[in-house]
């Protein structure tokens, strides 16, 4: 049996992956890059793609001769190994450029890819592209597969959910403590270095009696947080969740996270200012945070670059404390949201489409 080739570069994507290689019944017979959840599941890992995770488009700019050593690297692999798949997860900056270089290069192995790129915010001309290059999509939102019905309908789109209804674990213990707040500024050290500053100052705005806890992903990150009325805490972020009367944190997978436990939110963002303008150029939707965009509403308050005030932020975040007038249809809203990205098994049910693509071919 020919081997499956698995690529994510980010943490989440790490661990959607390695969920995916379980449910597949794949260990020992996978190889690529991840990070080390992948590789306890059992891929073969070539190369640890998480370690150089960026964030923003300068961030990327400065790394591109790393990134394409890298590239070339796995390229080298793939045609030296010749998969019967590639199955590409998210981290599009990279996966869509691989995936049309295994189209070149071994047009008969399948490119799958799970989780989608977010095209339908930033970039709709790359639906077609993908409709060239990939023989399989497979999305975790349930708007997706209508998106590209419209924008590329060659391409075949199958709604598996979302793995985090597999993966996520309510610890029914938990209890929301009083006067906690959850900060979650990011997993990436340039994320956290924009945005943290940003919550000091949100700190310095709250009564005495409120505590404070960030969750950082790893000790480097944890360095970063350093403020006398915070305590930090490393892989954690879970927990936390289920235990702090409201977050504020930054766009990305922890909102859905959070949403997830029912813990309300603020959400906010800060990048260098070139990918900011840049990005506001291209990008094509209202809102950021996933739970917006599923909502197609504005649930969660967003406060982006130059509107990332701290007096700001502090004002609505005090509104979703347990007395706030916003906090019970935040609760309500996200509950919503959730219910929406389908039942348990989105892990098993990829894996079953996967199979199903290379017994066909």
């Amino acid at each position: 049996m020919k081997p499956i080739m698995f690529i994510a570069g980010e943490a989440s994507g790490d661990n959607h992956a390695a969920a995916l290689i379980r449910a597949l019944g794949a260990e020992g017979k996978t190889f690529g890059a991840g990070g080390p959840q992948m590789q306890a599941a059992g891929l073969d890992l070539v190369l640890d793609l998480t370690q150089h995770a960026v964030v923003g488009l300068i961030e990327a700019l400065k790394h591109y001769r790393q990134y394409r050593r890298l590239f070339f690297q796995l390229l080298a692999e793939a045609e030296r190994r010749r998969p019967a798949a590639v199955v590409l997860v998210d981290f599009p900056g990279f996966n869509l450029r691989f995936a049309r270089a295994i189209k070149e290069r071994l047009p008969a192995t399948k490119v799958i890819y799970y989780i989608s790129p977010q095209v339908w915010a930033w970039h709709s001309s790359r639906a077609r592209q993908i409709e060239r290059h990939v023989d399989l999509m497979l999305t975790i939102f349930p708007f997706e597969k209508a998106w590209y019905a419209a924008h590329a309908p060659q391409l075949r789109v199958e709604f598996v959910g979302h793995p985090f209804v597999d993966t996520l674990r309510r610890d029914p213990a938990a209890q929301r403590e009083d006067d906690l707040v959850l900060l979650l500024p990011g997993s990436r050290a340039h994320e956290v270095a924009h945005i943290f500053p940003i919550l000091t100052k949100v700190m310095d705005l709250f009564p005495p009696h409120i505590r404070f806890v960030a969750a950082a992903v790893d000790e480097r990150t944890a360095r970063m947080m350093q403020h006398p009325r915070l305590k930090v805490e490393i892989g954690s972020a879970h927990q936390w969740m289920q235990r702090a009367q409201l977050a504020i944190a930054a766009s990305g997978t922890a909102t859905m996270e959070l949403a997830y436990f029912g813990c309300p939110m603020v959400v906010l963002y800060h990048v260098n200012w070139i990918t900011y303008l840049i990005g506001k150029m291209v990008i094509r939707v209202k809102w950021i945070s996933m739970p917006n965009l599923i909502a197609n509403r504005e649930i969660v308050p967003e406060f982006i670059q130059e509107a990332a005030q701290p007096a700001v932020v502090a004002a609505a975040a005090r509104e979703l404390l347990p007395a706030g007038p916003r906090r019970a249809a935040m609760e309500q809203a996200l509950a919503a949201v959730v219910a929406s990205l389908g039942p348990p098994g989105a892990s098993a049910r990829a894996a079953q489409l996967i199979r199903a693509v290379l017994a066909a071919s």
